[in-house]
């Protein structure tokens, strides 16, 4: 094969493998667990012919009991806790850095600009200004067409009205009230006033200009709330601290706890549930690889992975006991706190997937209850963390 054809074949093979990334993504059956669980996806620990992949079966529930937690062992026999009072307790590296302070401030002004009162200003287009309307009918109010002087902001070109009706304030002035004439065309949302022509009253209140962060502007803003600039940048740095802190503790969790031995059983288990998720998603490539060019992206997972045989297991091998270690740091953690699973833990496991909460039943037929009961644990996990340790003020 030439070198400009392979280079057509690897393109569509990457076109493939994105349409299927974005199929896979709207379906619940891969991909939604992978963002609560599965750090890598990286496939089992042999190769195995693409004909023979109907034998890998994606079990969610593999290896555990019904209340979700691995079958056959004592946790704390094969995990050693981490010392959560050994963590980093200093709110200050927690802060966001001088660029994310400086684009949250400038997104921040720009949400809450200063309207200028003056009269007499001419808009023009890019101008965002303050507007107050009525529209009518041959001399009919219609039903949502009156502003009712609370006023409403506009930027002059941003086509948020019907034609003819931004273009008719353009070269007015701020202060001044007059008459448009818009013909709404007969595709219009509203039926009240689609195909007909309505006359707007409008007058311009004021033209927006950009504001300047300072304590005036947060007296103004947020005047009930906080006390002056300072103080509401520092109570903006703690909430992102807090939230941080909140995520380095769940990781903190995981990467300075030790696995002392892993469950074989268990680790086999998982080793498979990689190896059909692998196989999923390869099924998934080609299927849509088919439907656009008639063909197969993949022979066998290796050739979709970009590894060797050895690569390929050392990998599954890895990820397949971090995974573990994940699980049984987290059963260890739910149990040394005494925590439980409820049925509201349950449902809001089942909504971060998508099902409704008369779905619970469709959750359980594609998940398996246990995996749900094994996710709604780490949620508690991670809910008694966030509570229990904090920054100091």
């Amino acid at each position: 094969m030439s070198q400009k054809k392979r280079l057509i074949e690897k393109k569509k093979r990457e076109e493939a493998l994105k349409k299927a990334e974005q199929n896979r993504n709207t379906t619940l059956a891969v991909g939604v667990a992978v963002a609560i669980l599965i750090v890598a996806v990286i496939a089992g620990a042999l190769i195995f012919d693409y004909e023979r992949k109907n034998q890998y079966t994606l079990d969610y529930s593999a290896g555990l009991t019904a209340d979700g937690k691995i079958k056959g062992i004592d946790v704390n026999n094969y995990v050693e806790l981490c010392n959560f009072n050994a963590m980093n307790m200093n709110a200050e590296d927690y802060y966001p850095s001088e660029d994310e302070e400086k684009q949250y401030i400038e997104s921040l002004v720009a949400s809450y600009p200063d309207l200028d009162n003056k009269e007499g200003v001419a808009v023009k287009e890019g101008d965002l200004i303050n507007i107050d309307f009525v529209g009518t009918v041959d001399g009919k109010e219609y039903e949502g067409g009156n502003t009712n002087l609370k006023g409403t902001r506009l930027t002059l070109g941003s086509a948020g009205f019907p034609e003819g009706f931004e273009e008719g304030i353009i070269g007015h002035k701020t202060g001044e009230t007059f008459d448009v004439n818009v013909d709404i065309p007969e595709t219009f949302d509203n039926e009240e006033i689609a195909g007909k022509t309505v006359k707007y009253t409008i007058t311009v209140n004021g033209l927006y200009k950009d504001a300047v962060f300072n304590d005036e502007f947060v007296k103004k803003n947020f005047g009930m709330v906080v006390d002056g600039a300072d103080d509401f940048l520092n109570r903006y740095r703690m909430n992102i601290a807090e939230t941080e802190f909140n995520k380095a503790v769940c990781k903190y969790a995981v990467s300075e706890s030790v696995v002392t031995s892993y469950p074989a059983s268990y680790l086999k288990k998982i080793r498979k549930y990689m190896v059909a998720k692998d196989y999923k998603q390869m099924e998934t490539t080609n299927d849509t690889y088919k439907k656009l060019y008639n063909g197969k992206a993949y022979n066998d997972v290796l050739e979709m992975r970009g590894m060797t045989k050895a690569e390929y297991k050392a990998a599954t091998d890895a990820d397949a006991k971090e995974l573990v270690k994940n699980n049984l740091v987290y059963q260890a953690l739910f149990e040394k706190y005494g925590l439980t699973v409820t049925s509201e833990d349950l449902n809001a496991v089942t909504a971060s997937y998508g099902f409704g909460e008369d779905e619970y039943a469709d959750a359980v037929e594609r998940f398996g209850e246990p995996y749900l009961y094994q996710q709604a644990m780490i949620k508690a996990v991670d809910t008694y963390l966030a509570d229990y340790y904090n920054l100091p003020e």
